[in-house]
């Protein structure tokens, strides 16, 4: 079946106008798509359910694998990113395995291109954060790992090439520094973190009020 719904969703990524693609998308595949997504040319949905909230996603983006995609109102994807659960997760031998393969992307969040997601786990992007630049990535699992799971908070701002480990976790208004690699929890708000691996640089920083400053 899988198999099917890819070949559908590579035929309906290169259909020429993104009125088609939400439409074909919609009625082949039975995604929820709200009026208002827009879908970039040669961008492959092929999911086991999709929900996607008046958003904006480019082109040639790869959603695959049997995991649930959230996409929330006003959130806008770049090109060339990639969304991947592998199909191995369905084995019998992983069925006690607690894989909750989701990815959830906020309302008004902001992805650009390149980067990397892994939803074997669930990895959430909270409301208005940005993964900025270009060639993160995010692991939701790995050899003996249970606490799997990435969540990062509200109004985030994260620099081009960074790594987030199983388990990672930020809160909200979290700067984090471009190259760092996050390998557990730092549940502080308004901070600067960075390093490998990472961790607070300074409290009470609030890069959106530095930004709007200059």
């Amino acid at each position: 079946m899988h198999r099917v719904r890819l070949a559908l969703a590579v035929l309906i990524s290169i259909l020429p106008l993104s009125t088609l693609r939400v439409l074909a998308y919609r009625l082949l595949l039975g995604y929820e798509i709200l009026p208002g997504t827009r879908i970039g040319f040669g961008t492959v949905i092929a999911v086991s359910q999709a929900r996607l909230h008046a958003c904006k996603i480019g082109r040639f983006n790869l959603f695959i694998g049997p995991m649930h995609v959230f996409i929330g109102e006003g959130a806008s994807i770049g090109n060339a990113n990639i969304f991947a659960c592998g199909y191995w997760t369905l084995q019998e031998k992983y069925r006690h395995a607690g894989y909750r393969r989701r990815i959830h992307i906020g309302d008004n969040a902001l992805i650009t291109s390149g980067h990397y997601f892994d939803g074997v786990g669930e990895f959430v992007l909270g409301e208005g954060s940005w993964v900025a630049g270009v060639g993160s990535q995010f692991w939701t699992h790995g050899a003996g790992v249970t606490d799997r799971d990435v969540h990062i908070g509200r109004e985030c701002y994260l620099g081009s090439a960074v790594r987030f480990a199983p388990g990672a976790t930020v809160g909200n208004r979290v700067l984090v520094a471009m190259g760092s690699v996050v390998a557990g929890k730092i549940d502080v708000n308004k901070a600067l973190i960075g390093g490998v691996p990472a961790s607070v640089l300074r409290e009470e920083y609030d890069w959106i009020q530095r930004g709007r400053a200059r």
